[in-house]
């Protein structure tokens, strides 16, 4: 890992920022796509031109249609002392927890927190902060528990019920390596190191059931299909992501699909049991039909790798941390037709917090998930500015 930081990829991109008007020097930078519309009476903003919006308002507009409006309100920012890289709601959306990780170079210590979000109805607030190990991933495995992947080559069981303090219940040694990913469904859990091992463990008993050499370098994502129990995907910096099924064995994986550059995020598709997703440093999400085929391209961020992505159960939006081009969602059009496509999606890209340094941890409490009306609370991380935002996204009809 490089001194002071989270990653070292392999090839490394030059990082280059989406361009926005001089204007805006805050955090809250964004461009209005097309022309100035009115907004609905909630939305009320000052629009000064058709590339921006008026900084002192935390609002980051994306105008795509006369119709369809889509919007970021951000309800609360926090700045912390460790660097934050990953966020993850509770299953209930009651709670977030967030992971922190840190190298002090003089020391040659890595060392992390997790803190604790009580949400209620837009609101968080932090409530508790755990010292731990550098935490580079959590997964919760019910309403009060979460797993989280630590720095030390352990996965930690959080403990974590409403209005109280997080207890760390159990410490269960992996690997001599960092753990960059874990993942539970169901009873099933894996995780992943900085060596590209891939584990299948049993954290109750304790047990590594399985373990194999899944990638050659950096194994950064690990997942569970959501759907088929019996497939584990996979992504490395070795520009892989790899599809194994525990019915086979871990000899080979059934499935191998190549990018361009390291493979950082991979995801089942809500509803479409032949089909995955992968996010990758070459600044592209994609798609790819396990039953053959080549990629089809969702969307292309222009300015940082997909380091996290999260669909809707709809499968019609991607909440995605983009790393150097901050955070989006993105809305996909004829996404019905997703059997058919072999080429690509009409997609509408809408950013928020573009100028943030290192776009890591991201994820959303879906509220609405309809055609016509789409809300969510959405919780992000940012990894060298240390800071932690909660904010609402809505699209509807204008």
């Amino acid at each position: 890992l490089r001194p002071g930081g989270p990653i070292c990829l392999r090839p490394n991109p030059t990082p280059h920022h989406t361009t926005v008007s001089p204007h805006f020097t805050t955090l809250h930078d964004t461009v209005l796509h097309h022309t100035t519309t009115t907004l609905p009476y909630d939305y009320t903003c000052s629009v000064e031109s058709q590339t921006g919006v008026n900084p002192t308002h935390n609002y980051y507009l994306n105008v795509m249609t006369s119709a369809m409006i889509r919007v970021f309100c951000e309800v609360t920012s926090n700045v912390f002392q460790l660097h934050a890289d990953c966020v993850e709601f509770s299953p209930c959306g009651e709670q977030a927890l967030v992971g922190y990780y840190q190298l002090d170079e003089t020391a040659k210590k890595r060392s992390g927190q997790i803190a604790k979000f009580q949400v209620v109805g837009n609101q968080a607030e932090k409530v508790c902060l755990l010292d731990t190990a550098g935490i580079l991933d959590l997964s919760w495995m019910g309403s009060d528990f979460c797993l989280a992947a630590a720095s030390s080559g352990e996965l930690y069981t959080i403990i974590s019920p409403k209005s109280q303090p997080l207890v760390i219940s159990d410490v269960f040694a992996i690997s001599e390596s960092i753990l960059l990913s874990s993942d539970c469904h169901g009873n099933m859990v894996v995780t992943s190191d900085e060596c590209g091992i891939v584990y299948l463990v049993d954290p109750c008993k304790k047990k590594i059931l399985d373990y194999w050499k899944g990638h050659d370098f950096e194994a950064w994502c690990v997942r569970l299909n959501r759907n088929d129990a019996n497939l584990i995907l996979s992504g490395g910096d070795d520009c892989m992501a790899r599809v194994w099924d525990r019915r086979l064995g871990f000899a080979k994986p059934v499935i191998s699909k190549r990018h361009e550059m390291g493979v950082c995020s991979i995801s089942s598709v809500p509803g479409y049991c032949h089909f995955i997703s992968t996010g990758c440093f070459d600044e592209k999400l994609r798609m790819w039909d396990l039953r053959g085929g080549g990629e089809i391209l969702i969307c292309h961020t222009s300015g940082g790798g997909v380091w996290r992505h999260k669909w809707s159960p709809s499968a019609t939006k991607v909440l995605m941390a983009s790393m150097h081009a901050g955070f989006a969602v993105a809305s996909i059009d004829g996404q019905e037709n997703i059997i058919e496509n072999t080429t690509g999606f009409d997609t509408s890209l809408t950013y928020y917090r573009q100028s943030a340094k290192l776009a890591y941890g991201v994820d959303w409490r879906i509220d609405a998930d309809g055609k016509e009306h789409f809300k969510a609370l959405i919780a992000t991380c940012s990894f060298y500015d240390n800071c932690v935002t909660f904010a609402t996204y809505k699209e509807q009809i204008g």
